[in-house]
C-alpha cells in the first residue's frame, strides 16, 4: 500500500513539475516578447564595432597628429581680419574667458540631456550604450575634421587671445566646433530615442525644445567667446544633429541588418527567436 502511495505521489509531483515548468516557459516567452516590443531599439555587434571605429580611428588620427607629430606654433603675429570670409568677419570677436567657460557648461548640460531619455527607457543598457556610441562617433568625427581643416580661430585676429591654448597649439582647431557637435548630438539623440521610446508621452516636445536650446545656446556662446566663426558652429550642429539621429536609428529594431537570432536558454529547453 505504502509502495502504491509512494508511486502516485511522485507521478503527481512529476505532473506537477512539468506543469510548472511549462507555465515558467511560457511566462517567460511572454515577458522577453515584451520586453523587445517595449524596446524600438536592438545592439547589432558589427554595426557597434564600425561606429565605435570610425569615432576611435578620428581621435587616433587627431593624437597621432597633434602629439607625436610637432604641434602647430603661433609666430606671435596676429592674422588679418580682411581674409575672414564675408559671411563669417561680421560674427567674429576677441577671446572671452569667461564665455569660454559658460560654453563648456552649457555643453556639459547639453551632454546631460540624453540621460533622462535613457533613464526613462524599457532598456537602459541598450539606449546608454548606442549614447556612447553616438557620442563616440560625433567626436571623433570633429577631431578628425579638425586636424585636417586647420582654420585659425576667430581670437587669433585680435589681441588678448587664450594664451594656453596658443601655447598648445589648439589655436588652429576652428573648424568645425566641437562643444556644438557634443552639444547637438546629445540634443537630437534625446529629443529622437525619448519619442520612440515613449511616443504618446506628454513630455516630447519639451524634450526636444529643452535640449535644442541648451545646444544652440552652447553653439551661439562659442561664437561670443571667439573660439569660433558661424562656420563652423553651423558645421558642428550638422555634424552632431546627423550623429544623434543616424547612430539610434540605424539601430532600430525593424532594420533590415537587425534582423538578428537570440537564443535563450529555459527550463524546458532552448528558445529561439528571430527578431524582425
Amino acid at each position: 500500500m505504502k509502495s502504491r502511495l509512494s508511486k502516485i505521489f511522485f507521478f503527481v509531483m512529476a505532473c506537477f513539475s512539468f506543469f510548472q515548468g511549462n507555465l515558467f516557459a511560457e511566462n517567460a516567452i511572454k515577458d522577453d516578447v515584451e520586453v523587445q516590443l517595449c524596446s524600438p531599439f536592438a545592439l547589432n555587434l558589427p554595426l557597434d564595432l564600425t561606429i565605435a571605429g570610425i569615432g576611435a580611428a578620428g581621435w587616433a588620427f587627431r593624437f597621432y597628429k597633434t602629439k607625436i607629430e610637432d604641434a602647430e606654433q603661433w609666430d606671435g603675429t596676429l592674422y588679418d581680419k580682411s581674409d575672414i570670409n564675408a559671411f563669417d568677419r561680421w560674427a567674429s570677436h576677441g577671446y572671452s574667458e569667461s564665455l569660454d567657460n559658460l560654453g563648456t557648461a552649457l555643453c556639459a548640460l547639453s551632454v546631460a540631456t540624453p540621460l533622462f531619455s535613457v533613464a526613462t527607457s524599457s532598456d537602459y543598457v541598450t539606449s546608454g550604450l548606442l549614447f556612447a556610441e553616438t557620442m563616440l562617433f560625433a567626436s571623433g568625427t570633429y577631431s578628425a575634421m579638425k586636424t585636417i581643416v586647420r582654420r585659425n580661430r576667430p581670437y587669433m585676429y585680435f589681441d588678448g587671445g587664450s594664451e594656453k591654448d596658443m601655447d598648445e597649439g589648439d589655436f588652429i582647431n576652428s573648424f568645425p566646433s566641437g562643444h556644438t557637435t557634443n552639444a547637438f548630438a546629445a540634443a537630437v539623440f534625446a529629443g529622437y530615442t525619448f519619442s520612440q521610446y515613449k511616443p504618446d508621452s506628454a513630455l516630447k516636445i519639451p524634450v526636444w525644445i529643452t535640449s535644442l536650446t541648451l545646444a544652440s545656446a552652447t553653439g551661439a556662446v562659442r561664437i561670443l567667446s571667439g573660439n569660433h566663426f558661424p562656420s563652423d558652429v553651423l558645421a558642428g550642429a550638422l555634424i552632431g544633429s546627423s550623429a544623434g539621429f543616424l547612430v539610434p536609428y540605424l539601430h532600430k529594431q525593424n532594420l533590415f541588418f537587425n534582423k538578428n537570432v537570440e537564443v535563450s536558454a529555459l527550463p524546458m529547453g532552448i528558445f529561439a527567436r528571430v527578431k524582425f
